[in-house]
């Protein structure tokens, strides 16, 4: 027996260890989601690009031999060999980086709001399987009072002091109850099918929710911390990327410096004492290349400058949908919080009237009309706080989205 118990105890134990709550759920998901790791794949490729843009252009190598060989004072030339380099003009390559820097980062922004995105929408199935789970309790245990009830009308029924309609009323919301039960059932087997593919796993999964909610009365959210949401920064970073994309066409449009180095084999001649008889030449070389048609270097500019306008009008844009979203959560978390206060009164208001009605069946017989009635208002209070309860956590999920980094 003693064995047994220990065997139950680490029973216990290790489903309270394999139990996970929904930060265990937002990690699974920030390390499993497909769609968040193909932006992950984008950042790291966008990091590779500032190596490349940031790198001078390929030196050049050649080598020529003379098919026909010129002759010069000191012998002929027999073979060339050459090694030239360009350099972009002084401060392009270093505007390039930048600008790749910026978008990188722009990049890495966009990782950020899609994995806050990702939360919010694990949050919403997840408070949405709390009202479904909430539900299915509340109606179960309107199920056993309608037996109850059910059970008590046919006593009465016996002793005269009810009717068969009675029973039958009962019966009938019993029914409605079951049948409501079922829907929420197969409601519940389908979010819990999204919220696993979310975190991609397997589909069959317990997700393990809880039972109640609890309202903090201290939520605070700051409607200019949405200036620091990751949308608006990748914006930012747009912006700034197209600003020294624009300086690094600028440079371009300048001449670009070649620096280059002739070395030539020259065979001696059959002249002991010629001096420098068979001396091989080394030419060092300085060339510029200067565009003088600029003016697809100047367009360029012209367009770097209008989509720099254009995302600083998009930024505008965001910011207001953003606001728009973050009054309406507001108002709807703190209508959510009223109407959680408002149903949990209703709710005792409703248990008082039960209680009356059963005070008054020590005198006089049930009235299971009423005491229906009042069933079904306690119901009714009973399913608006739930999704009160929910409103509440997704509208809050929602701030947390706009204006905190979870």
């Amino acid at each position: 027996m003693r064995i047994n118990i220990i065997y139950i105890l680490i029973f216990l134990i290790s489903l309270s260890a394999n139990a996970q709550n929904l930060n265990d759920y937002l990690s699974e998901a920030a390390e499993n989601n497909p769609a968040l790791k193909s932006f992950q794949y984008k950042y790291e490729s966008a990091l590779e690009k500032v190596v490349e843009v940031g790198s001078v252009p390929n030196t050049s190598f050649g080598v020529g031999y003379f098919v026909q060989t010129p002759e010069t004072r000191v012998g002929a030339q027999r073979a060339k060999l050459s090694i030239a380099q360009k350099l972009p003009w002084f401060g392009t390559l270093e505007a390039k980086k930048e600008s790749a820097t910026f978008k990188a980062e722009a990049q890495s922004n966009q990782f950020d709001f899609i994995r806050r995105k990702l939360f919010l929408d694990v949050k919403s199935i997840y408070f949405e399987l709390f009202e479904l789970q909430a539900t299915k309790a509340i109606l179960n245990e309107n199920i056993e009072i309608m037996k109850t009830f059910e059970e008590l009308a046919l006593i009465e029924l016996e002793n005269n002091r009810s009717t068969m309609v009675d029973v039958l009323k009962i019966r009938m919301e019993k029914n409605e109850l079951y049948n409501t039960l079922h829907k929420i059932e197969e409601n519940t087997i389908a979010k819990t099918t999204a919220f696993n593919l979310l975190l991609n796993r397997d589909e069959n999964t317990v997700v393990n929710i809880i039972e109640t909610i609890t309202l903090n009365e201290n939520d605070t959210f700051n409607k200019a911390d949405i200036t620091n949401n990751p949308k608006v920064l990748q914006l930012n970073n747009l912006e700034s990327a197209l600003e020294k994309a624009e300086l690094a066409v600028k440079k371009e449009g300048l001449p670009m410096i070649g620096l280059k180095l002739d070395y030539v084999v020259v065979d001696e001649r059959d002249m002991a004492d010629l001096v420098d008889n068979g001396k091989d030449i080394i030419m060092p070389m300085v060339t510029i290349s200067i565009p003088l048609f600029s003016k697809k270097y100047s367009s360029k500019q012209k367009q770097l400058r209008l989509d720099q306008k254009a995302v600083a009008t998009n930024r505008t844009n965001t910011v207001n949908k953003l606001n728009t979203i973050f009054s309406k959560a507001s108002r709807g978390i703190s209508n959510s919080k009223v109407a959680i206060k408002t149903q949990v009164k209703n709710i005792n208001e409703a248990d008082r009237a039960k209680e009356v009605l059963f005070a008054a069946y020590e005198t006089s017989k049930i009235d299971f009309e009423q005491l229906l009635e009042i069933q079904q208002l306690k119901l009714k209070f009973q399913l608006k706080k739930v999704v009160a309860e929910k409103q509440y956590s997704i509208q809050k999920s929602t701030l947390e989205f706009l204006t905190k980094n979870n």
